[in-house]
């Protein structure tokens, strides 16, 4: 895998992360929801994808969800993390490109 695909698929799955960190603090008042986390799984050729999600198994109050804030906005703040670093390698490769290509031409 090149370093393109690599941050891309590293953008998706923070993409895929945030997403399912914005359903679980979206649902926080709904009675019995239970927070769900994506399983992040590193490619053998380079990159990461989701491989599934699970249900958090901390427990919860009575009819109640088992959505912790701090937990959320922790997590939400590492895959925003992870977004902006793949989105510097992107970035990062197409300057290296356009600098080889200008020493081309």
């Amino acid at each position: 895998m090149d370093v393109f695909g690599i941050a891309l698929s590293g953008l998706s799955a923070s993409s895929a992360g945030l997403a399912m960190q914005a359903n679980n603090v979206a649902n926080q008042q709904s009675d019995g929801f239970k927070a769900k986390r994506v399983d992040l799984v590193a490619e053998a050729s380079g990159g990461v994808r989701v491989s599934g999600a699970f249900e958090d198994p901390t427990p919860a109050g009575p009819g109640a969800s088992n959505v912790d804030l701090p937990t959320e906005t922790v997590q939400g703040m590492g895959f925003e993390l992870m977004y902006k670093a793949n989105l510097k390698v992107l970035k990062t490769a197409d300057e290296l490109a356009q600098a080889t290509m200008d020493l081309k031409a």
